[in-house]
């Protein structure tokens, strides 16, 4: 890629800021419903319409539909995302990692806060809010470097709080029992004064047992040493200073314990067992809230403390501190009815400390600057155009464009292109972990990822009540980092090149007014070249469709939802003997059903059953192990039932 000095990009930002600053007026926004606006593509509330990228959008209404209890649910129903774990919280080290568009590369905000950590560039969904503790989730789907850096080669998670002040005062109960020993219990209170102040506070728990999973042979079986017990606290303050200003306080708590089922699957020892804290503090001053020339400032501070524990001496015991510092800071500005801007800067500094690591240590700090403006050319077109600045500490500096193009057909429907540059250094994990039993070994002389991503999608009202999506995607990425292949010799490597391809279709539809279905399909391909030709990636799922219907009359909510995967890579051996990773079946379908009743307005029961058609299959592609089975099994058929009570 191009390189451009600090001076120069400085200079560019400044001058342009300054220009803008002249002419700038601070016309309020116009009153909007959110689920009609989206905040993540742009960084600013953008009418979805408007908006050239392919977004999902969760709301707190589906999310209590649903009764999902933890964000990893959330975004398993989501099309185009995959979550890449086990059925136990201490499967893949305790990693449910998020794929979307094929990629790992995800960035996850919360309230415009990242997650990712330094250790591995990554976050799992069990370390975020929980569910009632959402206001909304918005899934952006495609590169996003221009303003959101390295990790948002994938795409963009941003999860949005509730806030006190928005709910009222109240407080919420919710317990719930289930399979294998669940226990689920939950508890939400909010409320706010004259003087402006808003609380809102969230703490659950969670434990359950070891779960079942069907194996080879069709047969029913327990997955030894997989139980866990989780428990944590939101908390988020809230001041309205002025007519149009507020600073947020917020702190997040998550403690989790349990088993580390792999070994089992190994047929070694039951005791391996995961320990992890989480402490994340955020202070955010925003400004001109609901005014076009809107701002915030915010700094923060993530630590996790974790632990995996072995036999006694065994060079897989790993007893790590990851911490990250940040600062971000953006200004939005109309110049006037055509052009927009959304300018600001990020710094941010990832430190490990880990008695696995070649030096014990690792740190690494990142800077940015980024600039998008919105042209719109006329009443139907629009042009965005955007640009990165980062100074990496150990990759030097890197600039990254961005460019979309919208075409609003009508009030309903638009068609967009989208094509970026992307830049992706190499995590701690990669660069000094060292020699790592069962997986592959650090490689410090790794280069940075680059290349570009395309996104092509049209979104359409086909009539009154049935609305339509369709994109594609297509990416290459030189030096994308991946093992080596050679399980005898087990390192990280940059592959000359990594390639996506992949389209996602879907329609919503409301039959009448109880009666509403969805249906999608995604499809996806990976390949790597590592020296020697492509080769399908691991944990491709080529064909994903899904099919759900909601019906919703006088205080009852049915749900069914379908999801059915063909095509994958199935485990075998090479002409050496030596295995290939994979799936233990090419295809597979699993059928979730959930009934709710309203008894009174603050009073419901619920039932969820999962995998009712106790299937066989895995989310991670991995080794065969004893007999040929799956490394990390999901779990059969199980079952929830709870209440939720409002005062």
């Amino acid at each position: 890629m191009k390189k451009i000095s600090k001076g120069m990009l400085m200079a560019a930002l400044i001058c342009g800021s300054f220009s803008v600053l002249n002419v700038a007026s601070a016309e309020e926004m116009q009153t909007f419903e959110m689920d009609e606006f989206v905040v993540t593509a742009s960084r600013v509330a953008t009418s979805k319409v408007d908006t050239p990228a392919n977004i999902s959008v969760i709301s707190a209404e589906q999310i209590a539909d649903k009764n999902y209890s933890n964000v990893q649910e959330v975004l398993a129903d989501t099309e185009g995302v995959n979550i890449l774990g086990g059925g136990s919280k201490g499967s893949i080290n305790g990693e449910d990692q998020i794929m979307i568009n094929g990629d790992t590369r995800v960035l996850v905000l919360v309230d415009g806060r990242r997650m990712n950590v330094g250790s591995t560039g990554k976050t799992s969904a069990n370390w975020l809010p929980p569910a009632n503790a959402i206001e909304r989730v918005e899934v952006l789907k495609g590169g996003g470097s221009a303003l959101y850096g390295s990790d948002a080669v994938g795409g963009v998670i941003n999860i949005i709080t509730k806030k006190g002040a928005e709910l009222g005062s109240q407080v919420t109960l919710r317990a719930a029992g289930g399979s294998w020993g669940t226990e689920q219990y939950g508890l939400t209170a909010s409320g706010s004064n004259d003087k402006g102040l808003g609380v809102f506070i969230a703490a659950n728990k969670e434990r359950r047992g070891n779960f079942d999973y069907k194996n080879q042979q069709g047969d029913v079986v327990e997955m030894k040493n997989s139980g866990y017990n989780t428990e944590g606290v939101n908390l988020k303050l809230d001041q309205t200073i002025g007519a149009d200003d507020r600073i947020t306080f917020a702190f997040e708590h998550n403690n989790s314990e349990g088993g580390v089922p792999y070994d089992t699957a190994l047929g070694f020892i039951d005791t391996d067992n995961f320990r992890r804290k989480n402490n994340n503090v955020s202070l955010r001053y925003d400004w001109n809230e609901t005014a076009d020339n809107n701002g915030f400032v915010q700094v923060y501070k993530n630590y996790q403390h974790a632990e995996f524990l072995s036999l006694p001496g065994s060079p897989k015991n790993s007893d790590f501190t990851d911490e990250t510092t940040g600062f971000n800071v953006q200004q939005n500005l109309k110049v006037n009815d055509s052009n927009e801007l959304t300018f600001g800067a990020e710094y941010y500094k990832n430190e490990v400390e880990n008695d696995n690591y070649i030096n014990k240590k690792g740190s690494v700090n990142n800077k940015a600057l980024f600039l998008e403006e919105r042209w719109k050319i006329s009443d139907s077109w629009q042009l965005n155009t955007g640009l990165r600045y980062d100074d990496h500490e150990i990759y030097g500096e890197e600039f990254t464009p961005k460019v979309a193009l919208n075409k609003k057909v009508n009030d309903d429907s638009n068609v967009y292109v989208s094509w970026g540059q992307v830049f992706k250094a190499p995590t701690m994990d990669k660069l000094y972990y060292g020699t790592m039993p069962y997986m592959p070994s650090s490689n410090p002389n790794l280069k940075a990822e680059e290349g570009e991503v395309w996104t092509l999608g049209y979104n359409t009202k086909i009539h009154e009540k049935t609305n339509l999506s369709a994109s594609v995607y297509y990416s290459d990425i030189d030096n994308a980092i991946v093992d080596n292949g050679n399980y005898s010799d087990w390192y990280y490597i940059n592959a000359k090149k990594e390639k996506r391809r992949g389209l996602e279709i879907s329609i919503n539809h409301e039959f009448d007014d109880h009666l509403s279905g969805h249906a999608s399909y995604t499809y996806m391909q990976i390949k790597q070249d590592k020296g020697t030709g492509f080769e399908r990636d691991t944990n491709e799922k080529p064909n994903t469709y899904r099919l759900g219907l909601k019906y919703k009359n006088v205080g009852w909510t049915y749900t069914a939802d379908l999801t059915a995967v063909s095509g994958q890579k199935v485990r075998a051996l090479d002409e050496m003997g030596m295995p290939f990773a994979g799936y233990t079946d090419s295809n597979y379908f699993i059928l979730d059903l959930g009934v709710q009743y309203k008894v009174k307005d603050n009073l419901k029961l619920f039932a969820n059953v999962y995998n009712l058609t106790d299937t066989r299959y895995q989310d991670v592609g991995t080794l065969s192990y004893v007999d040929g089975e799956a490394m990390f099994p999901m779990p059969s058929r199980s079952f929830i039932i709870g209440a939720e009570y409002t005062f």
